[in-house]
Order: C-alpha cells, then structure tokens, then sequence
C-alpha cells in the first residue's frame, strides 16, 4: 500500500443561485460552465460531495478512497470520515438567513442531523460586503418568528461589515448569513445540516421556491445578545511566527503571513489542511512535493511526520486540524 503523503485536492464544484464567478475569476477555479457557482468544496467526503486527489501515485482517488486505504494514518483514528470541511463561498447575492444545531441540541431533542460548528476567513470583498450574526441585544423566539413572518428577518439581525482578514466563528445556534460581494474560506465539522430561516422569497436552481426549516431552527436558535462577531487571534504558544485565530473543540486554525520558509513535524493526533490565501508554497513531506498557489488546498495525512514549506514572497497560509492540538 503506498505510504501517505502530502496530498493537492482537486474541489467538488456546487452551482448556487446566490453564486457568481469568483470561483474562477478571483480564486483561478476551472468552472465547467457559465452557471452561478458559489462553493467550491475543497476538503469534503460527504456523499453530498467530494474532493479528489491530484498528485502522486493515487492522483484522481477520492478523499473518502484515501481514507479506505490510509486509515488512521490519515485521519488520527477520529473515526472513518475526515474530521473536517473545508469550503471556498462566492457569495454574488445574499445566502439565506439559516442556523445549524450543535451536538447538544441533537442529543437534547433526539435530531436526526449533525453538528455543524464553523468558522469564516474573510478573503474577498466588494465595497460595503458585510455578514449578518446573530443579534446585538436579545429577542424571543416569538418576535423572531414576527419578523420572518413580515419578510424583515434579516432587518433583525446584527450586520457586521467585514474586510479580507476578518475572522468569525458561527457557532451552532447562531442565526446568520453572508451577504453578497463577500468571498471567504469556511472551515466546518463535516455536515451539510442547515435550517434555511429566511430566503428573501427567491426561487432556487430549479426555479421553485427553496425549502424553508422554520420549526427545526426555532428549537435550536439562541436569541440572547452575541458577543463580538470578530476574533482576535493570539500568537500560538508552540511557534511565536504563527498567528491562532481559533481554537475551539471542533477545530483550530493557524495563519503565517509572509513566510519563506517553516518546517514542523505534523502532531499525530490530528490531520491537517493548508490553504493558500495568497503567493504561492511548496510544502515537502516524505514521498510528495506539492506546489500550491492562492486559493489552492492541501491535505497532510496525521501520520506523515516531518513537513517543511518554501514561500515566494507574499505567501500566507491558513492551517486547520482538530482544536487543542498546536498544528505549526
């Protein structure tokens, strides 16, 4: 069996009605056709979609082939599935204004769904591109329902505006959405489970009217106030090189702006994903080297040990792998 290494991904592609073409224009993405495409998948084995290999010798394997055939020396022994989702949104419109449960809110009401705590990176936006998160002084569940009733839901909301660099944890139970001319990187447990609240009465691909989860998001929705919607990352405690932006059980992400060169030895207890968010690196593990430029992922199996990495000028990584493990 070959020996993991250090493994490009190839994205699964969604179209979305509130997509554009970012995907291409901004983050060089191969867009089949002129639809609306707004995710471009880049770390996925849902069977809602895969990413894939490109390099090496299992050059066109699905992430969830190399999983089968890397096992834990991939995964870190988290289970059969890769414990992350890492995504790229072109948001050319407004996404609807939904809400995801957390494990507690399944194990409390017997959900049949999946935890769905993520994090975004800002990384493109047009003038005046903002998000809505949660709310800035607490509301009912009743008055909340009013509103979405009065199509006002997303006048109710707390509008953050936003610049390529911000940092927002949407944890479960947070009601939020990304408005249009904001591109980011979305870095999740791995579900797809979401309860649209709102979608501004627009009809979907298929040109009718997209399905709305109103009950499920009101039992799992928090209306208290939210505190700020950016973090402040800290220098990590392993490297003083390296920024954390987030560590919380579900995942931790690091960044290292302008770096030429790094190595570290890969913390066996978690994968890891590298994202490009800008110039290009060349990361060298045992049996690969892989070259990514802006806007281009990779995965580093848990298992592959040491890891160096060559930068041009400019370069910046975003590094994500399961929280409370220091990744860099």
């Amino acid at each position: 069996m070959t020996e993991p290494y250090i493994v490009k991904m190839r994205p699964y592609l969604r179209k979305k009605v509130w997509g554009g073409r970012k995907l291409a224009d901004v983050f060089g993405k191969e867009l089949p056709d002129a639809s609306p495409y707004g995710e471009a998948w880049e770390v996925s084995d849902l069977p809602e979609g895969q990413s894939f290999a490109t390099n090496g010798a299992l050059a066109g394997k699905s992430l969830p082939e190399l999983i089968e055939l890397w096992g834990d020396a991939l995964t870190a022994g988290v289970g059969d599935a890769f414990p992350l989702l890492v995504k790229v949104l072109d948001a050319q419109d407004d996404l609807s204004v939904q809400v995801h449960p957390g494990e507690d809110d399944i194990e409390r009401l017997g959900l049949d769904a999946d935890s769905k705590d993520e994090c975004w990176i800002i990384l493109d936006v047009d003038d005046g591109g903002c998000i809505l998160h949660g709310f800035d002084k607490p509301t009912t569940a009743s008055d909340f329902r009013m509103a979405v009733e009065e199509n006002r839901a997303a006048d109710v909301l707390r509008s953050v505006e936003v610049a390529p660099g911000d940092v927002i944890r949407v944890s479960p139970g947070t009601i939020h959405a990304i408005c249009k001319g904001v591109a980011l990187l979305e870095i999740q447990q791995p579900s797809d489970t979401t309860y649209r609240v709102y979608d501004y009465n627009r009809p979907g691909m298929d040109g009718e009217p997209r399905e709305l989860h109103l009950e499920e998001a009101m039992r799992v929705s928090k209306f208290d106030a939210h505190p700020p919607a950016k973090l402040d990352g800290h220098t990590s405690e392993s490297n003083e090189d390296v920024t954390v932006l987030v560590d919380v059980p579900a995942y931790r992400i690091e960044r290292v702006s302008g770096v030429r060169e790094l190595s570290w030895k890969v913390d066996g207890r978690t994968p890891q994903v590298v994202f490009a968010a800008g110039g290009t690196v060349v990361l060298e593990g045992p049996g690969a080297s892989v070259e990514l430029s802006f806007g281009e992922t990779a995965v580093i199996p848990a298992g592959v040990g040491e890891v160096s990495l060559q930068g041009t000028r400019g370069a910046d990584i975003i590094v994500a792998g399961l929280g409370g493990a220091a990744l860099l």
